[in-house]
């Protein structure tokens, strides 16, 4: 369904509005390990939560340093965005003596592959969008 954006009736830009809960989905496969991963984008809310938990805050000489720890977000981004396989099955868990999702994640999969991985999620969840001006 295609439609003019510069002839949406504001009824129509409502309704996409209260239809946009429904969050892109995308499988890739994992070649080392033969798997498909099914990941789906996550919102600004769920990014920003996942960014300030890996920020780390230090007082230097009366000024706040913040410094992301990015292997810490990646692995958090991929878990919470991962559809399937469950990262937090019990099975993992105990194969890797992990405590969390995050904690298989960062065991399993390669440096690479968390960045990879990383940026599909990213991808879905809007990040590396152009927007268009609409002309009036």
């Amino acid at each position: 369904m295609t439609i003019d954006i510069g002839q949406m009736t504001e009824e129509q830009v409502l309704q996409r509005l209260l239809d946009a809960d429904t969050l892109p989905e995308r499988t890739v496969l994992l070649e080392r390990l033969g798997i498909p991963v099914k990941v789906r984008g996550l919102t600004g809310k769920q990014v920003f939560g996942i960014r300030e938990r890996c920020t780390e805050r230090k007082e230097r000489r009366g000024q706040t340093v913040e410094r992301l720890d990015e292997e810490l977000f990646n692995v958090s981004l991929i878990a919470a965005a991962t559809v399937s396989p469950s990262w937090g099955d019990g099975k993992l868990l105990a194969k890797f003596s992990a405590s969390s999702a995050e904690e298989v994640v960062k065991r399993i999969l390669l440096a690479g592959e968390l960045s990879a991985l990383g940026d599909v999620v990213l991808d879905l969840s809007g990040f590396n969008t152009e927007l268009e001006d609409v002309k009036n």
